[in-house]
């Protein structure tokens, strides 16, 4: 069973802004040192040869010092969902709904015939939603980038579309 309430904020964040909230640290706790993650790094073997796309992405654009080496796992799982939802969306953008077959419906006109709704669709829901969670844990969000006070730094000269919309 889950705790109730918010997810407890990480030493190394209370630290880093002087512990806001003023309760007691505990003592036995240490702060994790980690080694930061960096384009050359072997990639996991759970990564999709057609994720790798993903995980170059990924690790070159996101805040320097946010990814970890031992958040490697979750990149890849990431990677896997982001690859597999973009497969079934394309997949899915075909039709939405699909006429059901069956023996039974053979002799109907194919207009009439019952239709459903389009699995890759489904499968691509379900991809998204593990895209949306492996995010916002690894700080792919602009919400969860401030919740862990990651500073985004614009590289300079990079023509980007969105500078022109966001600022």
């Amino acid at each position: 069973m889950a705790t109730r309430g918010r997810k407890p904020t990480p030493i190394e964040l209370k630290l880093l802004q002087g512990n806001p909230g003023k309760r007691a640290i505990n003592p036995r706790a240490q702060v994790l040192q980690q080694q930061e993650a960096l384009p050359g790094d072997a990639t996991p073997d759970m990564l999709l040869e057609e994720a790798k796309p993903y995980w170059d992405h990924a690790i070159a654009h996101a805040p320097r010092g946010l990814l970890r080496k031992l958040d490697m796992y979750l990149l890849a799982a990431w990677c896997n969902a982001a690859y597999r939802y973009e497969f079934n969306m394309r997949l899915a953008a075909k039709s939405d709904v699909i006429p059901v077959r069956g023996a039974k419906l053979a002799g109907l006109d194919p207009k009439d015939r019952p239709v459903m709704h389009n699995p890759f669709s489904t499968a691509a829901r379900a991809y998204l939603k593990d895209m949306t969670m492996l995010a916002a844990e690894l700080g792919f969000t602009p919400s969860s980038r401030a919740r862990l006070g990651a500073a985004e730094i614009a590289a300079p000269g990079v023509d980007d579309p969105w500078e022109q919309i966001a600022g």
